[in-house]
C-alpha cells in the first residue's frame, strides 16, 4: 500500500555554499550511508567511471551516488502513474532516508512516438547533485540509445556533463566523454511524487474499461485512473453529486497490481476530500 497523505517537501538551502562544502556535504553523507544501509553484496557492479585530473572532485559524487543506490534501508514511495490527452505516460519513484528526506527520484517517461525516457536524480541535503538521462530511441527503424549525465554545485549549477551512445541497450561498455554543459531538470518528477503542478489529483470523473470501474483523477493536462470494486461512502456521494465535485481536490492511497497475465493497474484503497475544501 502507498500512503500519499503526507506531503513531501524537500528544505531548500538558503544560503549559497562554497563547492568545497558541498563536497563535504557529500562525504558527510557517505558515512551516514554506511550507518543506514544494510550490508549486502551488489547482483551486478557497475562500471566505473573514469576522470580526468580536471574533473577527479567527481568521483565523490559518484561514491555518493553508488551509496544511495546500494542502501536497502531507504523508503520507496511510488507515485501515480499519470497519462496525458495525447497518450504519453509519466510516472516517478521516490527513495527517502530515515528523516523522510528525498534522496533519489526516477522518472520514466514514454512517449507516443516511440521516444523513452529515464531519468534518475540524486540529492544531497536537498541540493540536486547528480542527474541521469537515458533516452531509448525507439521512434527510428535503427533505435540507439543515449545517456547524459550531470554533475551540480550547491547552487544547482551544471559543474560538467558526461554524454554517450550505443545501438546496444546496455551503455556500460561505453565510455562517457565530456559533453556540453546541461541542465537536466527535476520539477517535473518532484511535482509527480507530491502531486501538484499538472499532477494534482482533481476529481475528473468516472471511466469503465477492462470490466473494472475506474475513478479518474489529475488536471487538464494529466490525468490518472485508478480501480474500485466496492463503492465507499466518499465514491457514491461522487457518483450522486458527480458534477458538483468536479475538479475538486483529493487526497489517495492505492496499491500498484500486477495480475498473473501481466495487466497492471492502480488500486483504489481510500480516497479522501482535501480537508480545505470540505
Amino acid at each position: 500500500m502507498c500512503n500519499f497523505t503526507l506531503l513531501f517537501e524537500i528544505d531548500r538551502m538558503k544560503t549559497i555554499f562554497r563547492p568545497t562544502l558541498l563536497l563535504f556535504l557529500l562525504l558527510f553523507s557517505l558515512v551516514n550511508c554506511q550507518h543506514e544501509s544494510v550490508s549486502s553484496t551488489p547482483e551486478k557492479v557497475k562500471k566505473r567511471i573514469a576522470f580526468s585530473e580536471e574533473f577527479k572532485d567527481l568521483v565523490v559524487f559518484e561514491k555518493y551516488v553508488q551509496k544511495i543506490d546500494e542502501n536497502k534501508a531507504l523508503q520507496k514511495i511510488q507515485g501515480l502513474f499519470y497519462t496525458d490527452s495525447d497518450g504519453n505516460t509519466n510516472e516517478a519513484t521516490a527513495w527517502l532516508d530515515a528523516n523522510m528526506n528525498i534522496v533519489k527520484i526516477k522518472q520514466i517517461e514514454n512517449l507516443t512516438s516511440g521516444k523513452k525516457y529515464e531519468r534518475t536524480f540524486y540529492f544531497c541535503d536537498g541540493l540536486k547533485t547528480v542527474s541521469q538521462q537515458i533516452t531509448a530511441h525507439y521512434e527510428l527503424k535503427v533505435p540507439y540509445f543515449s545517456e547524459e549525465r550531470s554533475y551540480y554545485s550547491s547552487n544547482e549549477s551544471v559543474i560538467a556533463t558526461f554524454q554517450r551512445s550505443s545501438k546496444q541497450e546496455n551503455l556500460s561498455l561505453q565510455t562517457l566523454s565530456v559533453g556540453e554543459k546541461h541542465v537536466c531538470s527535476h520539477r517535473e518528477a518532484l511535482d509527480i511524487i507530491k502531486r501538484t503542478g499538472d499532477f494534482e489529483t482533481r476529481f475528473r470523473g468516472f471511466d469503465e474499461a477492462f470490466g473494472r470501474n475506474f475513478i479518474v483523477l489529475g488536471t487538464e493536462n494529466q490525468s490518472t485512473t485508478l480501480a474500485f470494486n466496492v463503492e465507499s461512502p466518499m465514491l457514491k456521494t461522487l457518483k450522486n453529486n458527480e458534477k458538483s465535485f468536479i475538479n475538486k481536490p483529493f487526497d489517495v492511497e492505492f496499491s500498484p497490481i500486477t495480475e498473473p497475465d501481466g495487466f497492471t493497474f492502480q488500486a483504489l484503497i481510500n480516497l479522501s476530500l482535501v480537508k480545505d475544501e470540505q
